[in-house]
């Protein structure tokens, strides 16, 4: 989760209040202040091109806001839909742009799934606001749940809004520059490509097309073995192996999960295998079953899209044919088994009017 995106149920805030009639209190509540959230978040909005001729702008944020054109064409080069988003700024003056909420069942990953109407099903909640956030975290855990509450660097309506950049999308050091290209370019897939009902598709096609089309991009833009191009491999290497070890833990629980031992067993073997992964990587934030199953959702491609890349031999390709994917084209709404899908992605490529050869190669 290089990008630290929460795409999820921001899409349509007043919208979907619209369409919704009746609903329950958290329902309702949620809406509100999806609708609310966005609207003063765009109305802060102000033209990337004005904020870099601001004296008053920062040097540092200026630098990193100059790139956006660029990054954006970058995208566009590939097949990724860039126009409407990202040509505004808006300085949050908080330290996220949404609080994530998600739950799942202790011994089970199942997750809690919420459902709207026109945008569809999704594993998790996205809060403007923290205090909300927490008060939906403890009412999830009264239930008995596992819950994740993390704050979230960015977020796409999927092409619903124009999104701006974000003054929590701008990091510092050497990874600034790929760092916000990652998420620039992550969140532009979800403007290109959103099914709906379909989470871990979405966020493991951005995840893997953002970080593919970032690799690149830092070559491109600084050339290899310059700091930038250092420090982006550093974290995906870094990422990488804290990832392993984690769906290592997922593999290891959901056997257990599945085998015949006693709930009370479960629970006792499940904190024995979480405690000694915080031990080994040390982790400041203890992982659970939401934490755990929010990894899949993000990872959920594996090799899978790596082999239909392949296949497709050229990523503006893979992207054009992602295109074509609607909810027909999966089993069942968060449908985690990503095999059959990145079948139809390799034949839908072999369907293409022609073979592109623009960005050709796989990571």
């Amino acid at each position: 989760m290089s990008s630290g995106t929460a795409s999820r149920a921001l899409l349509l805030g007043a919208l979907a209040t619209l369409t919704l009639g009746p609903t329950g209190c958290l329902m309702t509540r949620y809406l509100a202040q999806a609708g609310h959230g966005q609207f003063e978040l765009m109305a802060k909005a102000r033209p990337i091109e004005q904020v870099v001729a601001d004296p008053d702008t920062p040097l540092r944020t200026a630098m990193l806001l100059a790139e956006i054109p660029a990054i954006k064409a970058y995208g566009a080069a590939f097949g990724l839909s860039v126009k409407r988003n990202y040509r505004t700024y808006s300085d949050l003056g908080r330290p996220a742009a949404v609080w994530f909420v998600g739950g799942a069942d202790p011994l089970a990953f199942r997750p809690r799934k919420w459902c709207f109407p026109i945008v569809g099903c999704f594993a998790g909640l996205g809060w403007f606001d923290e205090d909300d956030a927490l008060r939906h975290r403890r009412a999830l855990e009264a239930r008995g749940l596992d819950v994740i509450a993390r704050p979230a660097a960015a977020y796409s309506t999927g092409g619903w809004f124009p999104d701006p950049v974000l003054s929590t999308m701008l990091g510092g050091g050497d990874d600034a520059f790929p760092g916000l290209a990652n998420v620039i370019l992550h969140e532009s897939v979800h403007a290109t490509v959103l099914v709906p009902d379909q989470p871990f598709f979405n966020e493991s096609f951005a995840e893997y097309v953002g970080d593919v089309m970032t690799d690149r991009w830092v070559i491109d833009r600084f050339g290899a073995g310059a700091p930038e191009q250092l420090a982006w491999l550093i974290s995906q290497a870094t990422g990488a192996v804290r990832v392993a070890r984690m769906f290592a833990t997922y593999n290891q629980l959901d056997a257990l999960y599945k085998s015949s031992a006693s709930a009370t067993d479960k629970l006792a073997k499940k904190k024995a295998i979480i405690d000694q992964l915080v031990a080994e990587l040390r982790l400041r934030r203890r992982p659970n079953n939401a934490s755990l199953v929010e990894l899949r959702v993000y990872r959920a491609g594996g090799s899978t899209l790596t082999d239909a890349h392949r296949a497709c031999g050229d990523l503006r390709n893979l992207i054009a044919a992602a295109k074509t994917l609607r909810r027909g084209d999966f089993n069942k709404d968060l449908q985690e088994d990503l095999a059959p899908v990145g079948e139809t992605l390799a034949k839908r490529c072999r369907t293409l009017p022609s073979a592109t050869t623009v960005a050709s190669g796989t990571r």
